[in-house]
């Protein structure tokens, strides 16, 4: 048992002082089975609009209040028409909250207590009282709570759009990761965390780093090579200027599998929160849905311009494209020979298969039809 990890955790606890503001949801009570736990419905409510979720998972030795205070999503639950929780793990023999997440974190008396039943129980009975939007349902987690959110996106991928996960850390085997689907995962991180490192470590059990947490989900979402770097941000309000790193995981991820690592640049595992912190993180939730099969981009590889044939039309659509600013709704049916780049060569590519019996196009070809994404399609390039 890591008692230096326990102090530490408790001893932030008390540094966790940040009012919540009251805002215009209606709480309702429920209980499975360990007590009521407060969920906030927004005021703008519909039962006939399906709604979002979003639950917050507090970190070890923390409740649900603290993780609230701590990043106040609760406010931008209701501007957004969230319905929010953020429900109390359980009380180890030293009266610390935990999650029975992984190995490593935080089960340190192995009780063995269900947290997964417990958490998808409680979504059950939400979805049971309300109108849920299914494609919409998120996690956000910090610490033991970000582990545990990692857990959850392993057993059960179908139900969740994604999940964020500050400080925490996916099963340090991939093997112990049973995902069959895809989920959206941000992975946030202090490079300076001394509880939970940045690097990887031992806790109860060995974690990984946050970048080969990162690496086994890019596996896992069918994405490949080195992730793109994207524009700073900045997370911690203490530190200088935007501090933190952005990189995506862009090649061929599946429609709803991204992947993308924040990372801190000397961020410990409690940064002050920046003005900016909870509402990107937010955005996150709202710029990754699950997008239902029916309406996964579809397109025919080749048909640069979308008009369901393959011709010369389509060798100039991408020659304006990448010499005269032109624009394609969907760079993937422009990806001619399926290297997950555009140039030339793939203009060479359509013009050998169209004039000189070179070989065709990988699928899709010849009709309209789904297929993984290396490049961007901006819009639906089939009717």
């Amino acid at each position: 048992m890591n008692y230096q990890f326990h102090w530490i955790c408790a001893l932030l606890v008390s540094f966790t002082c940040i009012a919540s503001t009251s805002i215009a949801q209606s709480v309702d009570l429920l209980d499975a089975g360990r007590g009521d736990v407060a969920v906030y419905i927004p005021s703008s409510y519909d039962p006939s609009i399906p709604t979002p979720i979003l639950m917050g998972l507090h970190g070890y030795s923390f409740s649900g209040d603290t993780i609230e205070a701590y990043f106040g999503f609760s406010q931008l639950a209701e501007q957004n028409g969230f319905i929010y929780l953020h429900p109390d793990g359980s009380l180890d023999s030293l009266g610390l909250r935990f999650w029975n997440a992984t190995e490593a974190c935080c089960d340190f008396d192995n009780a063995g207590y269900d947290d997964v039943g417990y958490l998808t129980t409680l979504l059950d009975m939400i979805e049971a009282e309300y109108n849920v939007d299914p494609d919409r349902v998120h996690l956000v987690g910090h610490s033991n709570g970000g582990f545990m959110a990692h857990r959850l996106a392993c057993e059960y991928p179908d139900r969740f759009a994604s999940i964020a996960s500050f400080a925490g850390a996916v099963f340090s085997d991939p093997l112990n990761c049973n995902a069959t689907t895809p989920v959206h995962i941000l992975q946030i991180h202090g490079t300076f965390d001394a509880i939970v490192s940045y690097y990887g470590g031992v806790l109860d059990a060995p974690y990984p780093s946050a970048m080969n947490t990162c690496t086994q989900w890019a596996a896992r979402n069918n994405c490949f090579g080195t992730p793109v770097s994207g524009s700073n941000i900045n997370l911690d309000g203490l530190l200088f200027g935007n501090e933190t790193t952005v990189d995506r995981w862009e090649n061929g991820c599946d429609p709803n599998g991204s992947v993308e690592l924040w990372s801190i640049l000397l961020g410990s595992h409690l940064p002050t929160p920046s003005s900016q912190m909870s509402p990107l993180i937010f955005q996150h939730f709202l710029d990754h849905p699950k997008i239902p099969t029916a309406v996964l981009p579809r397109f025919i590889r080749g048909d640069s311009n979308g008009d369901q044939d393959l011709d010369l039309s389509d060798v100039v659509m991408l020659l304006v494209y990448l010499f005269s600013n032109g624009t394609l709704d969907c760079r993937e049916a422009a990806n001619c020979n399926s290297d997950t780049s555009l140039d030339v060569s793939d203009g060479i590519y359509l013009l050998g298969y169209l004039f000189s019996s070179g070989p065709a196009p990988a699928a899709p070809l010849n009709r309209c039809a789904s297929a993984p994404v290396a490049l961007d399609c901006l819009l639906d390039n089939c009717p």
